[in-house]
């Protein structure tokens, strides 16, 4: 997961013009396109409801335009079992900063600067991982999108060069093979995974590791690539929506617990190891994050519900 902090302006010269504005609705598609053949080899995966427990080893499995609905199919599946949903994202860095330290901003500056960022950039990569009462599944997806391209597109440099250097990122192969973020929101609403869609997912538990950036990007991909709510309570309301009630923030359980950090820190504290992958691809991140979910529950939750502190995201609260 990159810098969520802010960062200097680097945009494309050529402004597009500004989205309309977005009010809080749920944007159902009705048409869902011929996904292209995809060039990486993918295994086929056999779900299991009883993988938590069989010590399978962990494995973070790619997702392209090509294996996209064959892979959500799956994800659907397991849900009953592992109905709770870590979620990561990767994006290009941020192109707007604040004069104001992070430690100071208010709740309402915080969602300012994350709106600012996330209506100006695209998504790259959204990570799932998936557990329940039987542990944590030992499969994360990983979902590569196309449309971004580093030549034209608004982006943070050293946030694309770490990516490249760091994650391995091909910009490249996620251009010609990566699915389409209107084709993964459309799987999201078809296999019910959302609120507002077509199964439980009022009953999924929704979770991220300081959160803030990763459900504004998933809201925005949700709602057809709109603009974000211009209110912190429109987007608290939208997030609602389409995430339900259950939605927590790993961080700030972290924080309620006397463990403070980032991902990594706070994984080290608790002697969380990575199980697959590597850090800032947001798969391995999601499973991570699960971890430390887990982990957290054990020692601090065992007489009372996390859920208590659910919907609070760390800045926006």
């Amino acid at each position: 997961m990159p810098s969520r902090d802010g960062g200097p302006a680097v945009l494309h010269p050529h402004q597009p013009s500004p989205p309309p504005p977005c009010s809080f609705v749920h944007i159902m598609p009705h048409q869902y396109p011929t996904m292209v053949q995809y060039a990486p080899s993918v295994s086929p995966f056999t779900p299991s409801p009883a993988a938590a427990a069989a010590g399978v080893t962990a494995e973070v499995r790619d997702v392209w335009a090509g294996n996209l609905d064959d892979e959500l199919s799956t994800i659907a599946s397991l849900l009953p079992y592992y109905p709770c949903v870590c979620v990561d994202t990767e994006f290009p860095g941020a192109v707007h900063g604040s004069c104001t330290p992070r430690y100071l901003r208010g709740p309402r500056e915080s969602y300012a600067l994350v709106k600012r960022n996330v209506d100006d950039l695209k998504l790259l990569q959204v990570g799932v991982s998936l557990s329940g009462p039987s542990g944590r599944l030992p499969v994360a997806w990983q979902f590569n999108l196309r449309g971004f391209d580093p030549a034209v597109d608004p982006h943070a440099p050293d946030s694309v060069a770490m990516l490249r250097s760091q994650a391995g990122m091909d910009f490249a192969t996620m251009r010609d093979f990566g699915a389409r973020p209107e084709d993964l929101a459309a799987g999201f609403y078809r296999y019910g995974l959302i609120a507002g869609g077509s199964g439980e997912g009022s009953l999924i538990t929704w979770v991220a590791f300081s959160g803030a950036y990763d459900f504004a990007y998933l809201a925005k991909a949700l709602t057809g690539g709109r603009a974000l709510p211009e209110t912190l309570e429109g987007f608290n309301a939208l997030v609602r929506g389409l995430f339900g009630a259950r939605v927590l923030d790993v961080k700030h359980l972290a924080r309620c617990c006397g463990v403070k950090g980032g991902l990594e820190q706070v994984a080290a504290a608790l002697r969380v190891g990575r199980a697959a992958g590597r850090a800032h691809c947001a798969g391995s991140d999601s499973m991570l994050t699960t971890d430390v979910l887990l982990a957290m529950l054990d020692m601090f939750f065992r007489y009372i519900s996390v859920l208590e502190y659910a919907g609070t995201i760390v800045d926006l609260a």
